[in-house]
């Protein structure tokens, strides 16, 4: 049912009383950040001001003292506004305790300076309990923005320690000023897992150690999983990686770090690594624009690393669709595998921008070492119509027992033959398995050629 608020009268001819729809309206008519950005941009108000019905579902960190124009912190604000928030339990019908309200966190620039501000970071096994559904919204990136700034080093924005499952951040910049700080830290055991995470339109700035870290224990980690980045964008810079599944390589379990899915995400960094997997896992990443900014630095999109051998690499899948890749600097690279099994597809991307660069022909842009682990395994690696500039380099210590490359109806532009030491294909030593066909060089059709 549409319901109206009020304005008090402003001087005009018809008494000033102006018929707006009311705020419990709005929100009925949308969702997330649209809905509480809505109930301002139209009602020209503010997302403070109590309203009955409404308001009783929302924690507002200015309300709790946040001060939005960031000249001073408001780690005590955040850290009452969650307070309230992992308060307002009520039963949960299919696990855990549930929140009755939402974080709002309204235009400005909010500078946090202690670690664990955004939420606490109590053990949900035993000590602070399992919550089953976390809503954290701003008004957008950029209008709604937290500035990182911790007085100490090695510190975490946020720390997941298997508490929270079913969380929603949506309409948030996050912006840090320290190379040593990380956004966020997830630990799953079997006995609380960390499930269900899903950013939409967030954006990460400034300068991280890590983005996001997955970890767990040696033997009993579990549920690390089901996680979602849509619309966001990937900004700054990362000594590590902004996703890094396994932070603990070393650890021989970790086998449920799985079902990670990108969609049309902006991801434009300087230097590190986008996504760093020691552990294998499904991963889906789905249009978009992707670019290493700085020319001089070096840098990977998919670093996949080789250090777990065991269960732990239960699955190992990596697809990528759409998406225009863009290499500015020699030391860029699309791909860096060390994995030894699973699969890794591209399906109509293209790395092409900068092939006219001098540096362009001999690039090697994507790498896979199939004497990493298990020599001379390798996964099945699939390009399907897919523009691709330099060279692409396996190295195999003896002959290939598992693994393939396949290229399907892709277009090389920087070179004249598919492999040799000028081609497209190359190798230092055993010849991998290999298969083009109906490709192009710069030159004309390449023959169809097919390799084990």
């Amino acid at each position: 049912m549409t319901t109206y608020a009020d304005r008090p009268g402003d001087g005009r001819a018809d008494g000033g009383a102006e018929r707006r729809p009311g705020r419990r309206a709005l929100l009925a008519g949308l969702t997330g950040a649209g809905a509480l950005a809505g109930s301002v941009v139209l009602g020209g108000g503010s997302a403070s001001a109590a309203t009955t019905g409404v308001d009783a579902y929302v924690v507002d960190v200015v309300a709790k003292g946040a001060d939005p124009t960031g000249q001073t912190p408001s780690d005590t604000a955040f850290r009452a506004a969650a307070a309230e928030l992992l308060g307002s339990f009520q039963p949960g019908p299919i696990s855990g305790a549930v929140p009755k309200k939402v974080l709002l966190v309204p235009p400005g620039n909010y500078l946090l300076t202690q670690p664990d501000s955004l939420l606490p970071g109590e053990d949900g096994v035993g000590h602070g309990g399992i919550v089953d559904g976390i809503s954290i919204t701003g008004y957008g990136k950029r209008l709604s923005r937290i500035t990182y700034a911790p007085t100490a080093r090695n510190t975490t924005l946020w720390t997941n320690r298997q508490r929270y499952k079913n969380i929603r951040i949506s309409g948030l910049t996050f912006d840090s000023q320290d190379a040593t700080s990380t956004f966020n830290y997830a630990y799953s055991s079997d006995a609380g897992g960390v499930q269900d995470t899903w950013y939409t339109d967030v954006e990460w700035r400034g300068t991280w150690k890590v983005g996001i870290g997955l970890d767990g224990p040696a033997t009993t980690s579990d549920l690390n999983s089901e996680m979602g980045w849509d619309h966001c964008q990937i900004g700054g810079s990362y000594a590590d990686a902004f996703l890094v599944i396994g932070m603990t390589p070393a650890e021989p379990q970790q086998d449920q770090f799985l079902n990670y899915w990108f969609r049309d995400c902006k991801v434009e960094f300087k230097s590190g690594s986008f996504v760093r997997n020691e552990r294998g896992g499904s991963m889906n990443f789905v249009g978009g624009s992707y670019i290493l900014t700085d020319a001089a630095s070096t840098g990977t999109f998919f670093q996949l690393g080789s250090a777990a051998s065991g269960r732990a690499d239960s699955t190992m899948r990596l697809y990528a669709q759409g998406i225009r890749f863009e290499l500015r600097g020699a030391g860029h690279k699309v791909i860096d595998s060390g994995w030894y099994k699973g699969s890794i597809t591209f399906v109509s991307c293209d790395d092409t921008a900068l092939s006219f660069q001098a540096w362009g022909a001999n690039a090697v842009t994507h790498q896979y070492r199939f004497d990493a682990v298990n020599p001379s395994r390798g996964p099945m690696v699939r390009y399907q119509d897919c523009a691709l500039m330099g060279s692409h380099q396996v190295t195999a210590a003896t002959a290939t027992t598992a693994g393939k490359l396949l290229y399907d109806g892709c277009r090389f532009s920087s070179v004249t033959a598919g492999t040799g030491a000028t081609g497209f294909l190359r190798w230092p030593g055993t010849a991998p398995w290999y298969e083009f066909r109906d490709c192009l060089t710069k030159s004309g059709r390449l023959a169809d050629a097919k390799a084990s």
